[in-house]
């Protein structure tokens, strides 16, 4: 489909917080180095704009509403604080509690909420852009596009599940594009302090 085609349909964006901030924080084994740049999320939504008519943009992430100790305290007010900014860039947060299992093992995915949105607004979009490379969107891929749904996959290389990229290259209206080649668009380039 040609991009003039693509930006003249409605298009619902998912974005997988946690999948997302992971990624950017993945570290070479050996060397300690991160893989991966961190994505300026101003930029990320005029993207999102130049390429396609966003109905809405999802962003989903997790927060700890009762953190015991630090650092768990320092980063529970850092992660609303940047829920908060995402909100004021026009992103619509939706915010899922994290889970202590035990003192220091804690469980914070959305992709069950991502894939009951994806569902609950499915009459209001026609192409659906998912910021993840999660595998366990695979069934929900599947399902959309079979009910004729445009779909369009963003992720880092490294975390681009084989089972999506396969589907997407196999598959007309569904394709990936990898973070990596976008990073001169979206790379957060932090404002040196005089």
């Amino acid at each position: 489909m040609s991009s003039d085609k693509v930006k003249s349909i409605r298009t619902g964006v998912f974005i997988d917080g946690s999948n997302l901030f992971w990624a950017m924080n993945m570290r070479d084994e050996k060397t300690g180095e991160k893989l991966h740049y961190n994505i300026c999320f101003e930029k990320l939504r005029e993207l999102l704009k130049y390429k396609y008519s966003p109905v809405f943009l999802n962003y989903y992430g997790v927060e700890d509403n009762n953190p015991k100790s630090e650092p768990y305290i320092t980063r529970a007010f850092g992660n609303k604080k940047f829920h908060k900014r995402l909100d004021g860039l026009g992103y619509n947060v939706q915010r899922k509690n994290l889970k202590y299992i035990g003192d220091n093992v804690t469980k914070g995915d959305t992709d069950m909420e991502i894939g009951i949105d994806m569902n609950k607004y499915e009459n209001d979009y026609d192409n659906i852009v998912l910021i993840s490379g999660d595998s366990d969107f695979l069934s929900a891929v599947q399902y959309f596009h079979s009910k004729g749904k445009h779909i369009r996959i963003y992720s880092f290389e490294k975390t681009l599940a084989w089972e999506l990229k396969e589907f997407a290259i196999k598959n007309p209206r569904c394709n990936y594009k990898l973070l990596d080649d976008l990073k001169e668009k979206l790379e957060f380039i932090p404002k040196i302090k005089a």
